[in-house]
């Protein structure tokens, strides 16, 4: 099945939670809300989940869609960090591309009267 994936919004590099994604399973069905993670094992694709409390009182967390095999999930995870890492380069690169401009050749503004 191919799995395509883009960045919907980033979040910020301070957060643990660095991006939203979103995915095409097949050219047939989307997955939306997935989070880019940080986490101390590196970057990984998080599926949506729902939040609830159980009789007890206690949180609990269910996701809402999820692969059936480590090989799908694998699918979709790289999908996710491979989109992700290219837009964050695409990204530094258009500031860095704005800072040098900056550096190199100031704006010049007229004004008329």
């Amino acid at each position: 099945m191919k799995v395509k994936a883009q960045i919907d919004r980033f979040i910020g590099k301070d957060n643990r939670i660095k991006a939203y994604a979103s995915v095409i399973l097949g050219g047939e069905y989307v997955i939306r809300d997935i989070a880019v993670m940080d986490s101390k094992n590196g970057l990984f694709a998080r599926m949506p989940f729902r939040s609830y409390k159980d009789r007890n009182g206690n949180m609990q967390y269910s996701d809402v869609a999820f692969a059936l095999n480590e090989t799908s999930r694998n699918a979709v995870n790289d999908a996710v960090l491979e989109v992700y890492e290219q837009r964050l380069q695409m990204e530094e690169d258009e500031s860095q591309g704005l800072e040098d401009q900056e550096e190199d050749e100031a704006p010049v503004f007229e004004q008329r009267m």
